[in-house]
């Protein structure tokens, strides 16, 4: 397990996955990412798809973390069955739904996740979780959440905090993601995390926003589809700039 204490100058750099197939997922991972964040609740990504994607991550030895579509124990189980390194669950507001997820994680007594014959069972293990753990993380993106922090952290099972930026600015009124308002209530929750000794961790999309998250162990640097979109973009600009130089 990544300690809480992780040197913040080493962030874990990963790639938010919403649409791309095993084949995109396969040239993602090797391009030097740390993990993969597989997006089950905006993204196109299916449960029945996720072994797939699974494998695709697994070819780089790039571990790939699930977030699920709300709190459902039995989609936790599947994603977790079908050999995620751990889930991001979303919409955490309070400790009886952290206590809940954790316990959908963990296998009895100490919690409720049922076992039996998986792809858990043979796929590789986790560099995020090298003694096989998975990774329950809870997902703080509202103004309960962020109100609740405290509680969510101390929850027994929950391994850490991962912040919902976009959500979050728009729970509490604010204008973006860098709104200091917005930025106030990240620095709060990720310090809270550090104080229980979780580990923390948020997606960005931003490079100002990155900057505001140094101090995360786990930093989503984008989606897919922005990379796409920026890649294209790049190519494009320096394909047009170099005909305008070759014509003058």
């Amino acid at each position: 397990m990544i300690p809480a204490n992780t040197p913040h100058t080493n962030n874990r750099l990963g790639a938010w996955l919403t649409f791309l197939d095993a084949h995109g997922v396969e040239a993602l991972s090797g391009s030097g990412f740390d993990w993969i964040g597989i997006d089950l609740q905006h993204g196109t990504a299916t449960l029945d798809g996720l072994p797939g994607l699974l494998r695709a991550c697994e070819l780089n030895r790039t571990p790939a973390l699930v977030r699920t579509s709300g709190h459902s124990a039995a989609e936790i189980g599947r994603a977790l069955d079908a050999g995620a390194a751990g889930v991001v669950v979303p919409m955490v507001e309070s400790a009886a739904q952290a206590a809940a997820i954790a316990a959908a994680c963990t296998f009895p007594p100490e919690g409720v996740r049922s076992s039996g014959a998986s792809r858990s069972a043979i796929a590789a293990p986790s560099p995020l979780q090298p003694e096989g753990k998975v990774l329950c993380l809870a997902m703080i993106e509202s103004a309960a959440g962020l109100a609740n922090a405290g509680a969510i952290a101390q929850a027994d099972g929950i391994d850490g905090i991962f912040v919902g930026p976009y959500d979050l600015a728009l729970s509490l009124g604010a204008d973006g993601v860098t709104d200091p308002k917005t930025l106030d209530a990240i620095g709060h929750v990720l310090a809270v995390a550090r104080n229980h000794g979780k580990l923390t961790g948020a997606f960005s999309g931003s490079a100002e926003l990155s900057g505001a998250l140094r101090d995360a162990d786990l930093l989503a640097v984008d989606s897919d589809l922005a990379f796409l979109r920026s890649g294209a973009e790049a190519k494009l600009a320096a394909t047009r700039a170099a005909l305008s130089t070759a014509r003058q």
